[in-house]
């Protein structure tokens, strides 16, 4: 059995800007625990806000969980905060790293050889003295193997001696070649079967060279467990995608592992939110394009039950997303429409232009840099307002909004049967009070919308043209479930404006209001 071990709640959060707060922190682990991954790294309880996570996690998601941290900082390991915060943490297991690289010993802990091989001894002993399950990193294995191979072994033997059950082979710096991790593993497999030093072994890629994902495969026949993290977050570019690694090992190589493949995209969403980072649009397996089709010829042949995807997406939980664009041609309306209920015959005459037509509009919000793709909202809108009874609740005519420093205020006036119109200040920013004041309006008649929640706010240029480039506002909403939708101006109070007013219409039509 090969173990997967998650360490994206410590080494996904040394990536630039990542910090999980206690709550987010538990709730990730949560979801670790849900998908069954083996391991779960918690974290460095050295850290205050740490150590409060850790002593607020239930006890069922404890069974699988891993406090980390260092050999011992101080001299004597009773004497160190480091070792004595994992003791605090009441893991069941804790992760340690220690230098197996020379230059490492000798320009950073500025110590001997013999006293580093000590320092792993007594601190891994230290821990399993206290009943502690004890994992040893070997930070920069590779490196320190190619310096001095002897070394290199040597700490792993004092690792192992010190009463560590996994050691864990660590490409610290993310430059190893597949040749050369192989080679280095087949002989330190060897070194331990010589020595009778039974022992797991693991791997810990980063992925600085682009190899992280070959690595680990390539590891497969030497090791009991591989290391990495949810979207491949982690130090400088990152570590081994577990979101690919996994469905790899389960789909394509046959393993047979106790992680849930259809957790995986709940999982990795949830990471990035976390995380505060854009998801990745050309993530294996479980980003939004994974299983999109865009291409007229491709969809064609996917509504008919030919393939253009090398797996099926149900195994893991999702489905075909079928963008509507222009290139998809009268497939991919019609398609899309069939999704939304609406049956389609593209030899009638009449729904034959109106295809036309719903492809000239899609060339010309492209060209302005819209990009709805498989935005679900978007395209009920479109295939609505072009097939079916889409009404357009109301229209915002006038506007005005003015932000002074922690103040914005919103005056709008539009129509709603009757015209009406709204001033709101909030101690906020202009999208703020541009939902208030339309939230304000609306209530009175409509009063679901107080359940409509906005969760996210995300501008990119869309197209550049300098200082007057125009901006593409996407907003995400709640309200049980989630959707999107989208603005582009020149302006980006605009294009947040047009994105609130859509996603209002939207969600009324959605409640047939």
């Amino acid at each position: 059995m090969l173990e997967i071990y998650d360490c994206t709640l410590r080494e996904g959060e040394q990536a630039g800007g990542v910090h999980f707060s206690v709550d987010e922190r538990i709730e990730v682990a949560k979801k670790l625990y849900e998908a069954e991954v083996d391991f779960i790294e918690f974290g460095w309880p050295i850290q205050e806000e740490v150590l409060e996570a850790f002593l607020k996690l239930n006890d069922k998601i404890k069974e699988k969980i891993v406090a980390f941290g260092s050999t011992s900082i101080a001299e004597d390991p009773e004497q160190d905060a480091n070792l004595y915060s994992i003791v605090k943490s009441k893991a069941k297991y804790a992760c340690i790293f220690g230098k197996t690289w020379l230059e490492h010993v000798e320009k950073q802990l500025k110590i001997s050889e013999q006293e580093n091989l000590e320092k792993i001894f007594n601190s891994i002993k230290f821990l399993k003295d206290w009943g502690i399950e004890v994992f040893y990193d070997a930070e920069h294995y590779f490196d320190g193997f190619k310096n001095n191979s002897e070394y290199a072994l040597k700490t792993l033997k004092s690792a192992i001696s010190g009463g560590a059950s996994r050691v864990i082979l660590c490409d610290t710096n993310g430059g190893s070649l597949p040749e050369e991790a192989k080679e280095i593993l087949e002989k330190t497999k060897e070194f331990l079967e010589k020595n009778n030093l039974n022992i797991k072994l693991g791997v810990h890629f980063h992925n600085d060279s682009a190899l992280a994902l070959t690595n680990s495969l390539e590891a497969l026949n030497f090791v009991q467990q591989v290391q990495g993290t949810i979207n491949g977050i982690g130090e400088r570019v990152g570590n081994l995608d577990l979101c690919e690694f996994i469905p790899l090992l389960v789909l394509k190589k046959g393993y047979d592992l106790g992680a849930k493949l259809e957790k995986l995209k709940e999982l990795s969403d949830l990471v990035y939110l976390t995380a505060n980072l854009p998801n990745k649009i050309n993530q294996a397996f479980v980003s939004q394009r994974a299983f999109s089709h865009k291409g007229g010829v491709h969809i064609d042949a996917t509504s008919k039950g030919a393939s253009y995807s090398h797996i099926s997406p149900e195994r893991l939980g999702l489905v075909h997303n079928l963008t509507l664009t222009s290139l998809g041609g009268a497939a991919c309306v019609v398609e899309t429409a069939s999704k939304f209920g609406y049956k389609l015959d593209k030899k009638d005459a009449k729904t034959k232009e109106k295809i036309t037509e719903v492809l000239a509009y899609l060339n010309e919000t492209e060209k302005r840099g819209y990009d709805i793709g498989n935005i679900e909202a978007e395209q009920f809108m479109i295939i609505s307002k072009f097939f079916g009874d889409f009404k357009e609740v109301f229209k915002i005519k006038e506007w005005e909004v003015v932000t002074n420093g922690n103040k914005s205020s919103c005056y709008l006036k539009f129509d709603l049967g009757e015209e009406v119109e709204i001033k709101e200040e909030v101690e906020g920013g202009p999208v703020e009070s541009i939902y208030k004041a339309l939230v304000e309006i609306l209530s009175p008649k409509y009063g679901k919308v107080r359940d409509l929640k906005l969760e996210d706010y995300k501008v990119r240029i869309a197209r550049r043209k300098g200082a007057g480039s125009e901006v593409r506002t996407r907003i995400d909403f709640s309200d049980g479930g989630r959707f999107s939708t989208v603005g582009v101006s020149e302006n980006i109070i605009k294009s947040s404006l047009e994105a609130l007013e859509k996603a209002f219409n939207y969600y009324l039509n959605k409640l047939n209001l």
